[in-house]
């Protein structure tokens, strides 16, 4: 990989670790409600986002989506901050001019039969590009889940599949939940490979996402990707958290952001003067934009789409 792509993902993993902390800081303080954290979790979203096209067909999770719209590009961190606080589109809206984009649901696993949909009519067109579907270890057994992975790989559809295992479906453990030794076991009952990757290490997930997304672009299949870290806090603001202070503090250990520093640092990629720049531009951008947005929260009105508004966000291909 290039020094100036990593420096990229760098930032990007950067940037997005501040607009995240930002939002859970909203919701600490009862500003926001209801969030699904993704600290932790920025390595994926952003390693993924570096690995596809912007035509490629991507459907984010709750968790990482943030930092893969980011890092994909056209969602800039003041539009991650300002969605959360109501005032922009999120990251899952097909906006014109945004790389593509899949929506989801509120039910956890039941968007993933959606991205099938997207890549039967991407191959119907004609077209070369690669879907791509995020869920979560408790998402995956999900009966909905299971039927997409299944269709995908019974038409041998250019499909990657997303794991990102956290350690916790809700509040169930991830190693008490499937009879298999790993999620992505699974993945040889669909026709398909797997490939695990640490969740913690920007640039494995990268790579591992961009053979991912080369196998499948290449006609031979949907392949499953399972990234594995372990979750820093609860499941959702106003969860109960069920580890221990030490468990958590465990879990922050495999930070991806200081892990891809230092990798960068002993490299001579990036120097701390770097460092330095690319924090406090992205702090400042966020900060503007939390400025921003608790202002606006106060006197904006309603936003009132129209049906043809409506319409194209919900089915715009």
């Amino acid at each position: 990989m290039s020094a100036p792509r990593d420096l990229d993902i760098y930032r990007a993993l950067v940037g997005s670790r501040i607009a995240e902390q930002a939002i859970v800081d909203l919701n600490d303080k009862g500003v926001l409600h209801d969030h699904h954290s993704g600290l932790g979790h920025e390595a994926i979203g952003v390693g993924v986002g570096f690995a596809v096209r912007p035509d490629d067909a991507v459907q984010a999770s709750h968790r990482s989506g943030m930092m893969l719209a980011h890092a994909r590009g056209g969602f800039p961190l003041r539009d991650a901050v300002l969605s959360d606080i109501a005032n922009a589109y999120l990251q899952f809206a097909p906006i014109p001019g945004r790389p593509r984009v899949i929506p989801i649901v509120g039910l956890i696993g039941s968007w993933v039969p959606m991205s099938v949909g997207f890549a039967m009519a991407d191959r119907l067109r004609g077209k070369d590009t690669v879907t791509v579907s995020f869920f979560g270890d408790g998402g995956a057994n999900e009966g909905a889940v299971h039927e997409a992975m299944n269709l995908a790989g019974a038409r041998r559809l250019p499909m990657v599949f997303v794991i990102e295992n956290n350690g916790f479906g809700l509040s169930m453990p991830a190693s008490e939940a499937p009879g298999a030794d790993a999620l992505v076991d699974r993945a040889a009952g669909y026709g398909m490979p797997g490939i695990v990757v640490d969740g913690n290490d920007a640039l494995a997930v990268h790579e591992a996402a961009q053979r991912a997304v080369d196998h499948a672009r290449r006609g031979d299949g949907p392949i499953v990707l399972e990234a594995r870290v372990t979750r820093w806090g609860a499941h959702a603001d106003g969860v109960p958290e069920l580890r221990t202070a030490s468990e958590l503090a465990q879990a922050r250990e495999r930070d991806c952001v200081r892990i891809l520093h230092e990798d960068l640092i002993r490299r001579g990629v990036l120097d701390e003067v770097q460092t330095g720049a690319f924090a406090d531009e992205c702090r400042r951008e966020v900060e503007a934009a939390v400025e921003e947005g608790l202002a606006a929260r106060i006197h904006l009105p309603p936003t009132v789409l129209t049906e043809a508004d409506a319409w194209n966000l919900t089915y715009a291909g």
